[in-house]
């Protein structure tokens, strides 16, 4: 990147966001120049179905946690998470939560330890059939989706941002973000994008300067994130 002191582009759902830029301000102790631009919107839809006939219930995002405790539906569950802050979340709601692992690859590494049958409550888009190799596990598994990761345009401050000359910063914590993002056509700015995963990274078509975080953890995009500023 260039002498020019960066913007960071975030285009998460506007609370995620927010909540990403207020921890890399807390962590640098001032104001971060940022554009909230989300490129999706979650929507829920569906119904929770009948809980009691699954010993244990799977969750890949805290979309689907708050889903389910909008519902009342957490509290005294067993719930098999990924991530610690989805774990912490579910168990703010009364959920006997643990996470399995960072990532869905560690999820499945650990999922002897998931009691069947496993209701795995989910968003439209997702990258793995993850009920099918739950299944090739030993653990029988069913889904449900309870949101829909709704794409909408890039705001007008974010495409100003990545067409204009100054270094850019973009996080990207899913494939969806990632490949929604990546069809903004006439990128012109210099832009560093740090993905939270390979799959994330893979995910990505819009070229710029590519890294990966060490771990997926909004710790470690945090960390990535603030050297820039």
């Amino acid at each position: 990147m260039d002498d020019a002191s960066p913007t960071l582009l975030l285009t998460r759902p506007d609370a995620q966001s927010r909540a990403f830029l207020a921890e890399c301000e807390g962590v640098l102790e001032r104001r971060v120049p940022a554009v909230v631009a989300p490129v999706m919107r979650i929507v829920e839809v569906g119904n929770i179905p009948d809980l009691d006939q699954f010993a244990t219930i799977a969750v890949t995002s805290s979309h689907a946690v708050r889903r389910l405790a909008d519902e009342g539906a957490l509290r005294g569950r067993r719930v098999a998470c990924v991530g610690e802050m989805t774990a912490r979340l579910a168990r703010e709601f009364g959920a006997e939560a643990v996470s399995l692992g960072a990532d869905v690859s560690s999820f499945l590494e650990r999922s002897e330890a998931i009691i069947g049958p496993c209701l795995y409550v989910r968003g439209r888009h997702v990258r793995l059939d993850l009920v099918a190799a739950l299944e090739e596990r030993g653990v029988m598994s069913e889904d449900v989706i309870v949101y829909d990761q709704v794409a909408q345009p890039l705001s007008r401050a974010g495409e100003a941002l990545l067409f204009g000359a100054s270094p850019v910063v973009a996080p990207l914590f899913s494939a969806r973000t990632a490949e929604l993002l990546g069809k903004t056509l006439g990128i012109r700015a210099p832009l560093t994008v740090i993905a939270i995963s390979e799959t994330v990274a893979s995910a990505w078509i819009g070229g710029g300067d590519v890294r990966i975080v060490t771990e997926p953890s909004s710790a470690a995009m945090c960390a990535a994130v603030v050297r820039y500023f």
